[in-house]
């Protein structure tokens, strides 16, 4: 009896005791968190959180800091690149953008007139804009301040940013890019400006991985910026990119992001990334490695799945029947 209750001992004690109040805000997505949930993965949960806290690190310090084997760590990105595929951005998107609030002309006025830091922000933005806002520009603006939690200072330095790097602003750009940046939990001047000028300096990086992937590099898919993003984080060069490209054609008779980064994951698990590293672990794919940007040579053994790649089909089927479940319930 006694084993019994001190079985159930803290049951009952309110879980929201762990919300405390105190330290530095970041800004998690319910529709992202409510997805986590249904599919069950909590290694996916855990680097969820890890990315939220510490921004998007490399692969290797964060499977460290989590103490989670590769093998876990890759389902777990797995996971997480399948609850943000294009279908589903969407419609979270559209999710987040209907959840947030209808503010009224008065409330838009009144934010401008008598929040100061919000007036500077929408000084800011007709400087940007090179006009007066519109009460659409108003109230994407305080959506991004009000909403989605990001200071003033951040709002700013993404209208420089943007006007700097594309000469013009627009308002689907500040849209996009103020949910990402609260995804990613960049809610302060700071923040922006480091994450900022990591993006500045990986500019040439990224466009050569985009043409790798015969994508424009002033408009790619969401698919396209995730293995992009993949690419770069884990030191992949663009030749090698272009190299699971072409194996990808090969062995699917087409183009299919999702298992070109499996190639690349494949890859970083086996610790090469150059092409002379592949294809010292690969000989076999040495004549596709000398024919990028030439003609694909065929694979020798084109019909039959190597064991990672079964491991990675399976992976990716129970991951859809989990975010089926989840639509199905409403989720």
């Amino acid at each position: 009896m006694e084993c019994k209750e001190k079985s159930t001992e803290g049951k009952d004690k309110p879980m929201t005791s762990v919300l405390l109040p105190e330290g530095e805000l970041r800004v998690a997505r319910c529709d992202t968190l409510d997805k986590l949930i249904a599919v069950g993965d909590g290694d996916a949960a855990l680097l969820y959180l890890y990315i939220l806290r510490h921004g998007s690190e490399d692969g290797r310090t964060a499977a460290r800091a989590l103490h989670l084997s590769d093998e876990r760590y890759e389902r777990a990105a797995f996971t997480l690149n399948n609850l943000s595929a294009p279908a589903a951005e969407t419609k979270n998107t559209e999710k987040s953008e209907n959840a947030a609030p209808q503010y009224t002309a008065a409330e838009l006025r009144r934010a401008r007139n008598e929040d100061g830091e919000f007036s500077a922000v929408c000084d800011a933005a007709e400087n940007a804009f090179g006009r007066a806002l519109t009460e659409g520009m108003l109230r994407s603006l305080l959506t991004a301040y009000d909403h989605l939690g990001l200071d003033g200072g951040a709002i700013i330095e993404l209208l420089s940013y943007l006007k700097n790097e594309k000469g013009e602003v627009r308002l689907s750009d500040i849209k996009r890019e103020t949910y990402q940046w609260a995804d990613m939990g960049i809610v302060n001047a700071q923040d922006a400006q480091q994450y900022l000028a990591r993006r500045v300096n990986e500019k040439p990086f990224i466009e050569a991985l985009y043409r790798a992937l015969g994508a424009d590099p002033a408009q790619p898919a969401p698919k396209e910026q995730r293995v992009c993003r993949f690419a770069l984080a884990h030191g992949f060069p663009a030749e090698s990119v272009e190299l699971a490209v072409r194996r990808t054609e090969a062995h699917q008779g087409h183009r299919s992001l999702d298992y070109t980064l499996g190639i690349l994951r494949q890859w970083e698990k086996s610790g090469v990334h150059t092409i002379s590293e592949i294809t010292a672990l690969e000989p076999e794919s040495r004549t596709a490695a000398v024919a990028v940007g030439q003609t694909e040579a065929q694979p020798t053994d084109s019909g039959t799945l190597a064991d990672w790649e079964q491991a990675w089909l399976a992976q990716k089927e129970e991951i859809r029947r989990r975010m089926k479940e989840a639509e199905a319930n409403g989720i």
